[in-house]
């Protein structure tokens, strides 16, 4: 029951209460003073949300989409856009494009504004997307646009014993400014306009080819950036090949060089490939076969890790490379604060309108901030 149905009904319990007070029923005048009251905090509250409701029309003539606190508690990203995004106004020509927008709102707070965007907190923790080499650093925001932090080098000397009345030793930290900006990773591809009738069709096309085609494109810069920087250790195989043993040597040159134990290692499906299919002299496969551990000895598993720590297979790493690090806290990605990934459906091309066609524009803003490359060891 709505707040005007409930108005209506005191209303009516209101009216048999006078008659009863008429007929000199003292406890009905008790109710009826309390149902005045609860009748005029009802009316208080319709007479608030008819006000907001004309604020907001008074804002812009483009027509809005509400959004009750439990619509928005989407899964993904694609279903609150699908659910939320108000597309009757660019049916009706009074917008050019809807979106998710960039800033952040509480997951209890619905958000609308003249540029038709939404964007809920809640949605953007829980987008299950495949951010695997991503998730490896550590996270950050800025207020700004870009930062400067400290890369830290190698240390000098360190802290030793003492005799008495000797002179202390100096060590030293070395440190070297660096400042990275955020870049902008953006796309956009066409999709039918029949989406715009069939929210369950949105919510796919953003999830499973907008957002995803984004992340490839995060995962690959991240790790160019990375690869590019100045300061990571190099090891170069013993072999001709990649092998297990050069995976582990640069698990040790991380802990050698930063006192910090490798937390992953990041390999191209080709050179896992070869690891993983790789059998000692009985033709038995080191990491288990297709039925059985080697020799029968416990399950198989499909992507083993290697060494016992977390193992990314991506091709976000070209086929000859592998990284080994001590990534959460060697590197970290940095956002703007406020800011996420923005979905935005455009119809406004003379083009688009012509061919029965939308633009769907995918985009999010980052950097990496590796304060200390020698975490991390590059084998080529």
């Amino acid at each position: 029951m709505n707040l005007k149905e409930q108005l209506t009904a005191k209303a009516e319990f209101i009216g048999d209460l006078k008659l009863e007070v008429e007929n000199g029923d003292e406890q009905a005048a008790e109710q009826l003073a309390e149902a005045m009251e609860e009748a005029k905090s009802l009316k208080a509250r319709i007479d608030d949300a008819e006000q907001a409701e004309e604020l907001l029309k008074s804002i812009s003539t483009t027509s809005y989409n509400h959004v009750d606190a439990d619509e928005t508690k989407s899964a993904t990203l694609g279903e609150f856009a699908a659910k939320n995004i108000d597309f009757s106004a660019m049916r009706e020509g009074a917008s050019k494009s809807a979106g998710t927008g960039f800033g952040f709102k509480a997951n209890t707070d619905a958000h609308t504004s003249v540029g038709i965007e939404y964007l809920d907190q809640n949605v953007v923790d829980a987008i299950p997307r495949d951010l695997v080499f991503r998730n490896l650093f550590g996270s950050e925001t800025i207020s700004g646009t870009s930062l400067k932090y400290f890369e830290l080098g190698v240390t000098e000397s360190a802290p030793a014993s003492v005799a008495e009345n000797a002179q202390k030793p100096q060590f030293h930290i070395p440190y070297t400014p660096k400042t990275v900006s955020l870049q902008k990773i953006a796309g956009w591809y066409w999709e039918t306009d029949e989406l715009i009738e069939d929210n369950a069709f949105l919510k796919s096309s953003i999830d499973n080819r907008g957002l995803f085609e984004l992340d490839k494109a995060v995962e690959s810069y991240l790790a160019t950036t990375l690869l590019a920087t100045s300061g990571i250790q190099t090891l170069s195989p013993a072999g001709s090949a990649l092998a297990a043993d050069d995976v582990f040597k640069a698990m040790m040159n991380v802990k050698s060089a930063t006192n910090y134990d490798a937390d992953a290692i990041v390999i191209n499906p080709a050179d896992y490939q070869a690891l993983r299919l790789a059998k000692d002299s009985n033709l038995q496969y080191y990491g288990g076969g297709y039925f059985y551990a080697p020799y029968g000895n416990g399950g198989t598993q499909q992507q083993p890790n290697l060494w016992g720590i977390n193992t990314v297979v991506t091709t976000a790493v070209n086929a000859g490379t592998v990284l080994v690090g001590a990534f959460r806290p060697g590197a970290s990605v940095v956002t703007k604060s406020g800011e996420g990934v923005r979905v935005e459906v455009v119809t406004g091309d003379h083009d688009d309108r012509t061919n029965n066609r939308v633009t769907v524009i995918v985009e999010e803003r980052l950097a990496l901030a590796t304060r200390l490359p020698a975490a991390c060891v590059k084998i080529a």
